[in-house]
């Protein structure tokens, strides 16, 4: 606690004790008895008579014969020593010869004197000139050199009074230098003289209090203050002061009612008015200190015209009130207390305190401006008071501040912190959050050598885990994948149950992924997997994904199919189109026709734009299988996808032949004679082409151009096909001609091929069928009759089964 008024402030009381009291006898009087020669003592007695004239008030203000007088009386000083050097009295003529030439202004031979004294005086002479040679160092600032002399007077004055004075101005010329303790000694050593002058007693008591107030001994302290309250006769400034660090002192210890008293004594004494400012703070302080802050503001609004005598003092009084604000949540109107305090003593380190405050209600208020603040503090503050740890505190503020919004910035300040200057409490956290906002900001060096200090620094912190794997994860992306492995393993190994576990199986098999190993990535991906079931949708999704990849790549297409399936759930945004693309191309490598048409099928619907990605293989083979199974309206649509509907020119013929068969039997004669006309550009093998020609026949019969259809067929026949194909070829001819309402004709075709092909059990009764529906209508009722009776005894259980005649033909 620092003493409100400076413990010298009491020495001016002092009076008489403020001047060096040497005890050296004056001259002795002359008696009036009669005259006797006595030249050593008429010597001394002339320089005498000769100082003490220029002592006088009226030739003191005679400049000229002051300094005549005084070189007079110094020149017969001096020859009394040279003519009586071993006269007991000569070193007595020295030491006033040398307050003559201190007088003169001729300081240097006069310490010339003093310090040959201090050698060769009696004890007396010796503690006198100590104390001249004390006082003049003292004042000339040479502090070191003035404590040595004091102590000189100490131990050689023989007089109290004198060893008092010294002993109290050596302690405060301890106290100046920076050491309390020597100083305490002497204030106590003075305390503790029963014979010391009451005076010097009360300003070494008071200093004492101060001291022990200072080094937080505030019960001693308390103690003494109040010894100096019992003394009578104490004058009304030192009294005041007194009861203003009493009370202060009962304040802090919580002995509110006898500071309450000590504060009221002030204000009742009207000798002590010049203190009520200080003595009204304090009250209002010792409410703070009570928690009573409703009843502080209080107080203060009814007492606004209270104003403190100085500068320094009012703003001691804006800042108690802004704390006050502030306990009380009023967190506007304590930035505005504060405001006024930084006002009051501008460009002071109090000033410094009050703006720093301010930033704190601004960042209770939330203030979105609160890092420009900040920054502006620092401008105004940081090189005129470069020592101050508030830098750092503001610093901090401003980086907390953006930490979630803006990390980058964040990293800014918390970059100029130095830790060394933060309280060890505060700096592993801070530590922490620099780090991670470094490394959100992409600097991951300097992030990851911020955690390394921490992690070596604070290893029992509990976010060493999260400190290993944020300096893993900034190791991955600087290319140190080895440190960034042995970080992950040690967070899994130590910490297995923790989140930062999860990220670690993560980060590691995304490494062992980026190298191709992927039997480690799929090692950690399952250890995530298995040990982290919760984890975040996004990386057992990620994991899912990978692991499905690599099995796809390994062959083992059940698994990746579990897998996709799995990573789709989890995360339909991100991996909903690959996993179905990959899905078809599994079902396809497994040929699993069912399981290939519902992947199809979801591609199709929920990814449109990614059908173009599956190779036309794909549906070309289903759209085989399912012709292969008489799913006809499957086959055109899949075989159609892998024409890229017609329009793809390398399609394979067997795609052509088939489509334009399946596009016949579902009468889709446009898009079949597409098929048909596509298959022949490519095929030349005589029997296959007269196969196409076939279908293109039976194609164009159903588009009812028959001239065309019977042409076809022809061309078909006359690459000289047999068996049954050019019976096909016959039962379409007789078709056409059906169409064409040539009955007879009609009847003709039909019945060769029934003559021709007995053993076909398809081809012939289909022929013989439609020979006696050829002749009912050519007339020929009993040739029709022969037929059909022909039909029911070969085929007794052939079935029409929808087979028609033009023209409902095929």
């Amino acid at each position: 606690m620092k003493a409100l008024f400076p413990i010298s402030v009491g020495l001016a009381a002092l009076g008489v004790c403020a001047a060096a009291q040497e005890h050296i006898p004056d001259a002795a009087p002359v008696d009036d008895g009669p005259l006797v020669a006595n030249p050593e003592q008429d010597s001394l007695d002339m320089a005498d008579m000769l100082y003490k004239q220029s002592q006088e008030p009226q030739t003191k203000a005679n400049p000229q014969e002051y300094a005549r007088l005084l070189d007079l009386s110094l020149r017969k000083y001096l020859e009394f020593s040279q003519r009586f050097p071993r006269s007991a009295q000569a070193p007595l003529a020295e030491y006033r010869a040398a307050m003559c030439l201190a007088e003169l202004g001729r300081k240097e031979d006069a310490h010339a004197l003093f310090q040959r004294l201090t050698q060769t005086g009696t004890p007396a002479l010796v503690a006198a000139s100590a104390y001249r040679l004390a006082t003049d160092a003292s004042a000339a600032g040479e502090t070191d050199k003035a404590i040595q002399y004091y102590q000189l007077v100490i131990r050689s004055a023989e007089q109290n009074d004198l060893k008092v004075d010294a002993q109290y101005r050596l302690g405060r010329l301890f106290l100046a230098s920076g050491n309390p303790e020597a100083a305490a000694n002497m204030f106590c050593a003075v305390i503790g003289n029963p014979q010391a002058d009451k005076r010097f007693v009360l300003v070494a008591r008071m200093g004492y209090a101060a001291l022990c107030a200072d080094s937080g001994r505030l019960g001693e302290a308390y103690t003494e203050y109040r010894k100096v309250l019992d003394t009578p006769g104490v004058d009304a400034r030192n009294r005041g002061i007194a009861i203003l660090q009493a009370a202060t002192l009962a304040t802090k210890l919580k002995k509110n009612a006898e500071a309450h008293s000590l504060y009221e004594q002030i204000l009742k004494d009207e000798t002590l008015k010049e203190m009520a400012p200080e003595a009204r703070m304090g009250l209002l302080l010792g409410l703070y200190h009570m928690g009573k802050y409703k009843e502080v503001m209080a107080q203060y609004e009814q007492q606004k015209d209270m104003k403190m005598p100085t500068k320094e003092g009012q703003a001691r009084l804006l800042m108690l009130m802004g704390q006050t604000a502030y306990k009380l949540k009023e967190y506007q109107k304590g930035a505005d207390f504060f405001l006024e305090a930084e006002k009051a003593v501008p460009y002071t380190q109090e000033a410094m305190q009050a703006s720093f405050y301010r930033l704190l209600c601004y960042k209770e208020l939330k203030q979105k401006d609160l890092p420009q603040r900040a920054q502006s503090f620092l401008n105004h503050y940081a090189k005129a008071f470069p020592t101050s740890e508030l830098h750092d505190m503001v610093r901090l503020m401003a980086a907390e501040s953006l930490f979630s919004s803006s990390p980058a910035d964040a990293a800014k300040f918390y970059g100029s912190i130095n830790f060394d200057k933060l309280p060890a409490k505060m700096r592993p956290d801070i530590l922490y959050k620099s780090a991670w906002a470094v490394a959100q900001a992409g600097d991951r060096e300097t992030a990851a050598k911020l955690l390394t200090t921490f992690i070596d620094g604070y290893p029992r912190d509990p976010r060493i885990c999260e400190a290993l794997t944020l300096r893993g994860d900034m190791y991955a992306k600087t290319k140190k994948e080895t440190e960034a492995l042995q970080d992950f393993d040690r967070v899994i190994a130590r910490w297995p149950k923790e989140e930062s576990a999860a990220a670690a199986w993560q980060r590691a098999a995304q490494i062992y992924a980026g190298r191709q190993d992927l039997a480690n990535m799929a090692k950690y991906y399952e250890g995530l997997i298995k040990n982290f079931p919760k984890s975040s949708p996004a990386a057992l999704a990620e994991a899912h994904f990978l692991l499905g990849r690599a099995a796809f790549d390994q062959g083992d297409f059940q698994s990746s199919i579990s897998h996709m399936s799995e990573a789709k759930t989890l995360d339909p945004q991100k991996y909903g189109e690959q996993v179905n693309v990959l899905t078809v191309l599994s079902y396809h490598k497994l040929q699993d026709v069912n399981k290939l048409k519902e992947a199809l099928e979801t591609l199709q619907k929920e990814n449109p734009a990614a059908v173009s990605r599956v190779p036309d293989v794909i549906p070309a083979w289903l759209g085989l299988q399912a012709y292969g199974m008489k799913d006809l309206e499957t086959a055109d649509k899949y075989m159609t996808w892998a024409t890229q509907n017609d329009q793809l020119q390398n399609v394979k013929k067997v795609i052509w032949r088939n489509l334009a068969k399946v596009r016949l039997a579902l009468k889709k004669y446009d898009r079949a004679l597409v098929a048909s006309n596509n298959f022949l550009k490519v095929e030349d093998q005589p029997y296959r082409r007269a196969d196409g020609m076939l279908d293109k026949a039976s194609i164009l019969l159903g588009l009812g151009k028959y001239a065309d259809a019977r042409k076809t067929a022809e061309e078909a026949l006359a690459l000289g096909v047999e068996g049954p194909l050019m019976a096909s070829l016959k039962i379409v001819l007789g078709d056409i001609s059906y169409a064409e309402k040539k009955f007879d004709e009609a009847a003709k075709h039909y019945g060769v091929t029934a003559e021709l092909f007995v053993n076909d059990a398809e081809l012939k009764p289909k022929a013989l069928f439609k020979a006696a529906e050829a002749l009912d209508k050519a007339g020929r009722k009993s040739e029709a009759s022969q037929y059909r009776a022909r039909l029911q005894k070969e085929f007794p259980d052939w079935k029409q089964e929808g087979e028609s005649l033009p023209p409902d033909a095929r």
